[in-house]
């Protein structure tokens, strides 16, 4: 795809390597852990939100920060390189920045422990124009002001906007953020003691938008713009490594905003896609089909309490 091409979605953020370390069980200075597999995939919350999204046949543009031509850096851009529906004209490639890298072990629960490894995070600029047409910025806030100039530019230009990680009441970017997704788990660690449903709440009354807050496999919460709240239960599927889980579900929510449907259904096909991406080693490594979405939303269960 070259930069004339229209695009659907832009994504704007974070662009690595992951190295997922499949463990029995956690370490401790006491008890080594032996390795069971060792891998490298993708990663970063801007790449796989733009991958899923190429994969199910968007038009996907993706920036944020510069890759090193290094290693990891060479791993990603490979990785990347596989959907043919991802525009990478700008995701800029300098030599001797190193590339943000991610060390993640995973136990048999499919649950996650991080090192971050996140490189000089050269970041490029987003204007007007590198847009191309999108009806959606898809933003994380994990670096600094460029963040916020890209959702202002995207406001301004009358896209919406699409922030994961957003839980502050006074963030400067809340008022203008369409759509937030959030985790409780982030909402419970920022505000110990703060239900993070009723936070939520908190949230929309300053955005005024959408406010998303998944919870591991309980209900998710959804609060649309004039305040009417509804949850979305996840299925049950095994699984393997949730990385990646709250990336798809975000996906998938701004797949089926893209599509026209209704909030709801867009939700629940976003907690499918989140469900399903649980079933492989890597965030983006075996992205769920279209139908096999479609097929597990059948058994979401959308109600208006928890």
């Amino acid at each position: 795809m070259n930069e004339a091409g229209p695009t659907d979605v832009f994504v704007y953020g974070e662009t690595g390597t992951d190295n997922i370390i499949q463990v029995p069980y956690l370490p401790t200075p006491e008890r080594a852990a032996c390795i069971l597999s060792d891998t490298y995939h993708v990663g970063g919350v801007g790449a796989n939100v733009a991958v899923f999204l190429s994969h199910w046949g968007l038009a996907v543009r993706l920036s944020g920060n510069a890759l090193g031509d290094d290693d990891y850096g060479r791993i990603a851009r490979a990785g990347l390189e596989a959907f043919p529906n991802l525009d990478l004209t700008y995701l800029e490639t300098h030599p001797g920045v190193r590339t943000p890298f991610w060390r993640i072990m995973v136990t048999p629960d499919g649950e996650r422990s991080q090192l971050y490894g996140f490189g000089d995070l050269s970041m490029t600029a987003l204007d007007a124009k590198m847009l191309g047409g999108a009806r959606f910025l898809s933003l994380d806030l994990y670096g600094g002001a460029e963040r916020e100039a890209a959702a202002r530019i995207a406001h301004e230009a009358g896209v919406t906007v699409v922030v994961g990680d957003i839980t502050q009441p006074d963030h400067p970017l809340l008022p203008i953020t369409d759509i937030a997704a959030n985790s409780a788990s982030l909402t419970r660690g920022e505000y110990p003691g703060v239900d993070p449903f009723e936070h939520a709440m908190r949230l929309h009354e300053v955005s005024g938008g959408i406010i998303l807050t998944t919870d591991g496999p309980n209900p998710a919460q959804a609060i649309d713009q004039d305040g009417q709240q509804f949850w979305v239960k996840p299925p049950q599927v095994q699984v393997v490594d949730a990385t990646g889980t709250g990336d798809a579900f975000k996906a998938g929510v701004i797949y089926g905003l893209w599509r026209g449907w209704e909030l709801e259904q867009a939700v629940a096909w976003g907690v499918a896609a989140g469900s399903l991406n649980t079933r492989y080693v890597g965030a983006t490594s075996h992205p769920p089909e279209l139908e096999e979405i479609e097929d597990l939303t059948k058994k979401v269960i959308v109600s208006r309490s928890r």
